[in-house]
């Protein structure tokens, strides 16, 4: 767990150091991130009315390519900020969260989750020749097969046909 005890922290600025692996997405149930080493630096500001968190995400992690499903290496090199009031009750939905009095420890690990699994690009292919190529023609088979054409849709296209001429 991704926790930093701000109730213990002086005023002022605080560096702090965590460290992401495998076993932090394995937590969440999520595979398609591997081989995951990712460092995140966070520079805390700590005041009496809020604190803001300054994150540099850094690292690399694999994810399975679209097209061969072999792994393909991500560079990690992110940065984003996360606000923290101080208020009546805990309200972690918005973009400036708010903490209650009670609380003493800010849990990290939905945060970081999110921005890591938002970070991983929507398409991800090795360029074509780096590709497994028993993948590669196992696909290209697939493609230059022909459905075999199913006799019910002949009925349907007539029944079209016969519309489109009134």
């Amino acid at each position: 767990m991704l926790k930093i005890p701000f109730s213990g922290l002086s005023l002022g600025y605080h560096k702090l150091e965590f460290h992401v692996d495998d076993t932090f997405f394995e937590a969440f149930d999520y595979d398609e991130i591997s081989d995951c080493k990712i460092k995140i630096n966070i520079d805390l500001e700590k005041t009496e009315r809020f604190l803001k968190l300054d994150f540099h995400f850094n690292g690399k992690c694999f994810v399975p390519c679209d097209r061969c499903l072999d792994p393909v290496e991500i560079s990690i090199n992110h940065e984003e900020t996360l606000i923290t009031n101080f208020g009546n009750e805990n309200d972690f939905d918005s973009e400036v969260w708010t903490i209650a009095p009670k609380e003493h420890e800010l849990i990290l690990d939905n945060f970081i989750y999110e921005v890591l699994v938002l970070l991983r690009p929507l398409r991800v292919m090795h360029d074509i020749e780096d590709c497994n190529p028993d993948m590669l023609k196992k696909l290209q088979a697939s493609t230059e097969s022909k459905p075999a054409e199913d006799p019910r849709w002949d009925a349907l296209k007539a029944l079209k046909n016969n519309l489109d001429k009134l």
